[in-house]
């Protein structure tokens, strides 16, 4: 009724004010040498570019330009047409070349953060890693063509791995040397990781931190990432009917307190923009404020070549919205920014900046998520608060630059539908904390802190939640945690001191189609808070098999808790193509798989 509501609205007001029509294409030429095909806007597909791209790896970006990659440009053609056309190739780095500073205003590299705060980062930015990203839209097949912009081979196609494993791509060559992906038309997209094997770094870990020499191998990723986000045309029900009365559109640049306006549509044009003012008004202070929309604003609008520097707040009591294919990034911002306290990076649960946030809900209202990406958060990247009546709706919604140790996925609420998204996270990946919710086609690259799925932090009752088709493609945890579990599915103790288990709740969930591709954690590391019923866990495959190094990473841990239940029900596990069964499960034999003696005969492995 909410959502009919909001729509009304919309309809009714755009009688009164002039039609506004997102821009069909993206006229935005190359400003850099190279191949001079420019970007394409048609039915079949659609790229676009940024003329103030900066290659730059190692210091912040200037406000108003977009950190480019510094390694690859790529092409987008109709299949086997073989004209190409230029995809923008956005980068990200870890810490956004500010180093490690403790406030938003701190020179780039002074160093002021306190060195007892762990930001989850340590030899990446020494060591060159970055994470590239193109994004296009597009409805037939294509091919997407992948230079290395400094000339340099990228090797043959043989070279080439594209993760997810699990679904596999045509690659060829080029006569110019590029690497050359057909892409099929889907209806859902395509979301994956293009990875040469000239170009992989191996992570070691002394069992406490990473080392480069010694150790023991615990994960293997690109040091120069790359991601396509091949995504389908936005439905038209997620393109808000804009009219002059009911939509403040956004001017690319400086984004100064109160530019949002007050109208139920906020729509940002491409180009880039940037939070401008501190609270108080003073202006060039970036990474020192974030929008906080009015209450009648309840949709946020980003057209394919938005590339916006900030974070949204929302207080309106309707259903809300974010959509479109641009880009939401918080590389201005401190790591943990405190916005109750002048952004700096001090940790609150309660006020540390969300990229999405919602502080004043009304109940029984849904939030949809089509299309954005979001760039390297400072910490969690979405939380809505004040009324436990809340949903979302999420696809095609992908995160990238997620290097900072606090930086998991978005909440996912009650009856929540989550599905064909891809997120880089540090932090919990899924955060099953709520019945009834839905997750598909999801892929996970994983840095280490926290596990794929988290369920734990306090005693839940949870039922009817169905995750299936996951794929994780990386993972690199440094140490053997069961409080953050280096694992698959975990369920870390409780978050706050005094409380006990409760035996009266239960957690019932089904797992299903997952793949974890390299060097794999774990399957399960639960610290049981309440019962665990009717527990399904079916068609994985570690490819790759379990690590079983010194650290232990590679074990399953479920300890004993008494008075509740472990209703655990694992099928069709394979380890390096070997199924795991009742015969080899043991934490010294193929599954690696320790659990309490007292749960004997209320679990199964077949």
């Amino acid at each position: 009724m909410l959502k009919l509501l909001a729509l009304v609205l919309a309809i009714s007001e755009s009688a009164i004010g002039a039609v506004v029509h997102p821009p069909r294409c993206d006229s935005h030429p190359r400003n850099y040498k190279g191949t001079t095909n420019n970007t394409h806007c048609g039915t079949d597909f659609r790229t676009w570019w940024h003329n103030s791209g900066e290659i730059n790896t190692q210091t912040p970006v200037q406000p108003g330009n977009v950190r480019q990659s510094h390694k690859y440009s790529v092409q987008v053609s109709l299949a086997g047409a073989n004209t190409f056309y230029d995809s923008f190739v956005y980068e990200s780095i870890p810490r956004n070349g500010n180093g490690r500073i403790y406030a938003p205003t701190d020179l780039p590299g002074s160093n002021t953060l306190d060195p007892g705060v762990d930001d989850g980062i340590s030899i990446e930015p020494g060591i060159g890693l970055n994470m590239a990203w193109s994004q296009f839209e597009y409805s037939q097949d294509v091919d997407i063509k992948i230079l290395a912009i400094d000339g340099s081979s990228l090797g043959s196609p043989s070279d080439v791995v594209i993760r997810p494993v699990s679904i596999s791509y045509a690659i060829s060559q080029s006569s110019d040397g590029g690497i050359v992906i057909r892409i099929p038309a889907d209806a859902n997209g395509r979301k994956f990781s293009v990875e040469f094997k000239n170009d992989l770094y191996t992570f070691l870990s002394d069992g406490n931190e990473y080392v480069t020499s010694g150790g023991t191998a615990v994960g293997v990723e690109p040091t120069n990432a790359l991601v396509i986000f091949a995504s389908p045309f936005l439905p038209s029900g997620m393109i808000p009917h804009m009219t002059t009365y009911n939509t403040q559109t956004m001017t690319p640049g400086p984004i100064n307190n109160g530019d949002w306006g007050s109208k139920p549509i906020l729509y940002f044009p491409p180009g880039v923009y940037w939070m401008n003012q501190d609270q108080s008004g003073n202006s060039g202070k970036l990474g020192s404020n974030h929008m906080r929309l009015n209450s009648n604003t309840y949709w946020v609008y980003f057209a394919p070549g938005a590339y916006v520097k900030g974070a949204i707040e929302y207080f309106t009591k309707h259903n809300f919205y974010a959509t479109g294919h641009g880009v939401l990034s918080g590389e201005n911002y401190v790591y943990q920014a405190n916005a109750a306290d002048n952004y700096v990076a001090v940790k609150s649960d309660t006020t540390s900046l969300r990229m999405w946030w919602h502080n004043n809900l009304g109940g029984g209202q849904t939030w949809y998520c089509v299309g954005p990406t979001v760039n390297a958060p400072p910490f969690n990247t979405m939380d809505f608060n004040g009324n436990s009546d809340i949903s979302s709706q999420i696809n095609d919604y992908k995160q990238v630059g997620a290097f900072f140790f606090q930086t998991d996925g978005p909440e996912i609420y009650p009856n929540s539908v989550v599905h064909d998204v891809f997120w880089h996270v540090n932090d919990d990946a899924l955060k099953i904390y709520y019945s009834g919710a839905s997750v598909s086609r999801a892929t996970i690259w994983k840095c280490h802190n926290d596990p794929i799925i988290q369920m734990g932090w306090t005693s839940r009752d949870i039922s009817g939640v169905t995750i299936d088709t996951l794929n994780v493609i990386h993972t690199r945890y440094i140490k053997s945690e069961t409080v953050v579990p280096s694992a698959i599915i975990g369920a870390s103790p409780f978050y706050a001191s005094g409380m006990s288990p409760d035996s009266s709740k239960s957690i019932s969930l089904t797992v299903s189609n997952v793949v974890c591709e390299g060097l794999c954690p774990s399957l399960v590391r639960i610290t049981p808070l309440q019962n665990y019923k009717n527990v399904v866990v079916k068609n994985v495959a570690f490819p790759d098999g379990l690590q079983t190094n010194s650290i232990g990473t590679g074990e399953s841990i479920i300890p004993a808790a008494s008075g509740l239940t472990m209703g655990l029900d694992i099928s069709n596990w394979t380890v390096g193509g070997q199924q795991v069964t009742m015969q080899n499960f043991q934490s010294n034999s193929l599954g690696q798989f320790n659990i309490d003696g007292s749960y004997w005969g209320e679990w199964q492995i077949s």
